[in-house]
């Protein structure tokens, strides 16, 4: 198997709590592709893949924030609420940074739970509201799609598979595409 595909097949096993003898396997196995195995107190891995190991157009794991989240049971009002708070302060952000930048292809447009960032030549970042799901989605020109369920507690949209909440994720990749620091939520 190329290291690629393991890579990939790894990335799938660490989304899910393994047993002791599968998590030594994977350990073991990813250890020679450069990769570093973490094991959660509640038994989800996280992979970091060393950069050279995997093209930068890959999905390389990331360790992004310690705290463990749940998604909440929300009544269609209390999501909506909440989706269009987040949507609304992400908007009020990006049209502030294009009012100070002079940045080349930049446009933000919000409307009908819909928010499409252009980036020109850095591609198009678009988050919607998905009510059946009680979720935000992103499709990212760098980390490509992802499903955001609410955490109540914590009051923030984060991904199940590797425990990054939507702010963590915009901040980096902004930031980096855009060359100065971004802070979309706090």
């Amino acid at each position: 198997m190329n290291n690629i595909r393991f890579a990939t097949r790894a990335c799938r096993l660490a989304s899910r709590a393994l047993p002791r003898a599968q998590y030594t396997t994977v350990a073991r196995a990813s250890s020679h592709l450069g990769a570093k195995v973490l094991r959660s107190q509640s038994g989800i891995l996280s992979l970091q893949f060393n950069k050279s190991v995997l093209p930068t157009t890959s999905f390389s794991q990331k360790l992004y924030t310690t705290q463990t989240f749940t998604a909440a049971q929300l009544t269609p009002g209390e999501y909506h609420k909440a989706s269009d708070l987040t949507l609304e302060s992400i908007l009020d952000v990006l049209e502030t940074i294009g009012d100070e930048h002079d940045i080349d292809g930049y446009d933000v447009e919000y409307s009908q739970g819909v928010l499409t960032l252009k980036l020109g030549s850095k591609g198009t970042y678009v988050l919607n509201k998905q009510p059946p799901n009680q979720q935000i989605w992103l499709s990212s020109p760098k980390s490509g799609p992802k499903r955001y369920d609410y955490d109540a507690d914590h009051i923030k949209w984060f991904y199940a598979r590797d425990n990054h909440t939507i702010d963590e994720l915009l901040n980096e990749e902004l930031t980096e595409a855009l060359g100065f620091d971004v802070k979309l939520i706090e």
